[in-house]
C-alpha cells in the first residue's frame, strides 16, 4: 500500500508541474515586446534593473527628467492593458534606476491583422483577393501583420497558441484544416507567423486549400484570420484590422463553381507587397464558362457538415468541425490521469481492507 502511495503522489506531483507549465508565449523577458490585450504574462527577472520594481514610459524617446507615466507591473501576471498602454506604445524602462542605466523593460505595440488570398500556380502565383474562384483553384492565404515578435520569444514552440484562419463552409460548419493538393488536411490554426507577410500554414507559398476537392462543395464561405494569443481578441474585442482580419466572404450561384471566381491580371509572387488598407471579396455570377472540376489525384473522405446552412460569420464561431480530429489539450490528459491514479489508490485501499 505504501509503495503504491508514494507512486501515486509522485505522478501527481509530475502531471501538476505539466500543467502548470502552460504556454511559453507568456514568458517576457528584457527588451521584449508585447501587445495591447495580451494578459496573464510573466515578466522575468532580466525586465527588472537592479533593485527595480517599476516600469516608466517617457514617450519623448529621453529617459532624462520626470517620466510621463510609472506603473508597478505584477510580475506573475501581468496585462497589457488597453486604457494604460494603448496610448503608450513604444519603450518601457526599468524604474527609476533602469531608466538611468538605458534598461529598456520591454516594448509595446498594438495588434495589426491582414489576410489575402493567392493563387498557387507554380512560378505564376498570383494575389486574386478581389476576385472570384473557379472550382479547382489551388490556393494559399497570406497573413498580414505584427505578429512576429509573440512567436519569437524564449521558449515557444509549435505546441503553443497561435493565429487561427476561421473557415466556415458552406453549411455554417467550422473548419479547422483543409485538403491539399496531395489530399492531405492539413491544419489551419495555431498558426505562427514569423515574418509580416506569412504563407499558412509554414511560410512558403504552397497549395494549402485544393477547391478542386469533393469535400467542397458549390455555396457560401467566409474565412478570417483571427488573434486571440494570450486573450488578445477576448480583451479588446473583435475589431477588424486588429484583432481579426476583414472577411474573405464568397458566394456562387452556378453547380460548377466551388467559390465563383474570374482571376484578375497576375502579380508575380516576387513583388509581393503588404496590403495597408483591409479589403473583402464580392463576388457576382462569372461571366466566363467555369471549367470542370478536375479529378484529385488521392480520393479524400467528405467532412460531416452541420444540418443548416449559413452564410454569416458571428463573432463566437461555430463549433470546429474539421475533417481530421485535433490533439486534445493538456488538461484533458491531465484529467484523465489522475483519474487512473485515484482508481489505483482506492483499488490498494480496498484490498487492504
Amino acid at each position: 500500500m505504501s509503495d503504491i502511495f508514494k507512486f501515486s503522489v509522485l505522478l501527481l506531483i509530475l502531471l501538476s508541474i505539466v500543467s502548470i507549465a502552460g504556454a511559453t508565449t507568456t514568458e517576457i523577458h528584457k527588451g521584449d515586446t508585447v501587445f495591447v490585450g495580451e494578459d496573464g504574462l510573466h515578466l522575468n527577472d532580466d525586465v527588472f534593473y537592479g533593485n527595480d520594481t517599476k516600469i516608466a514610459y517617457f514617450g519623448s524617446g529621453k529617459t532624462t527628467g520626470a517620466p510621463a507615466y510609472v506603473d508597478t507591473p505584477s510580475k506573475s501576471s501581468f496585462s497589457v492593458m488597453a486604457s494604460t498602454f494603448k496610448d503608450r506604445q513604444g519603450a518601457w524602462y526599468s524604474y527609476p534606476e533602469g531608466a538611468e542605466a538605458g534598461h529598456v523593460a520591454f516594448y509595446v505595440d498594438y495588434p495589426s491583422i491582414d489576410m489575402r488570398l493567392y493563387a498557387y500556380r507554380g512560378g505564376d502565383s498570383f494575389d486574386i483577393t478581389n476576385g472570384k474562384i473557379v472550382s479547382g483553384e489551388t490556393l494559399d492565404f497570406r497573413i498580414d501583420s505584427n505578429l512576429a515578435p509573440i512567436f519569437s520569444r524564449t521558449g515557444v514552440t509549435s505546441s503553443d497558441e497561435g493565429v487561427d484562419i476561421v473557415f466556415t463552409n458552406n453549411y455554417g460548419a467550422t473548419l479547422t484544416s483543409l485538403y491539399n493538393c496531395a489530399g492531405v488536411p492539413v491544419s489551419i490554426v495555431n498558426l505562427h507567423p514569423t515574418t509580416s507577410s506569412f504563407f499558412a500554414p509554414s511560410g512558403s507559398l504552397t497549395c494549402l486549400w485544393d477547391t478542386g476537392n469533393s469535400a467542397y462543395k458549390t455555396g457560401d464561405y467566409t474565412i478570417y484570420a483571427k488573434v486571440n494569443v494570450n486573450n488578445i481578441y477576448n480583451n479588446l474585442g473583435s475589431i477588424k484590422g486588429v484583432t481579426v482580419s476583414p472577411t474573405l466572404s464568397t458566394k456562387t450561384k452556378t453547380e460548377e463553381v466551388s467559390m465563383g471566381i474570374d482571376t484578375p491580371a497576375p502579380t508575380p509572387t516576387s513583388s509581393v507587397s503588404t496590403s495597408s488598407s483591409p479589403s473583402s471579396i464580392k463576388t457576382t455570377a462569372p461571366t466566363v464558362k467555369p471549367t470542370a472540376k478536375p479529378t484529385t489525384a488521392t480520393p479524400t473522405p467528405t467532412p460531416t457538415q452541420t444540418a443548416e446552412p449559413t452564410a454569416a460569420v458571428t463573432e463566437t464561431p461555430a463549433p470546429t468541425q474539421a475533417p481530421t480530429q485535433t490533439p486534445s489539450s493538456p488538461l484533458g490528459t491531465v484529467t484523465v490521469m489522475s483519474a487512473l491514479i485515484l482508481g489505483i489508490l482506492a483499488f490498494a485501499a480496498i484490498r487492504k481492507d
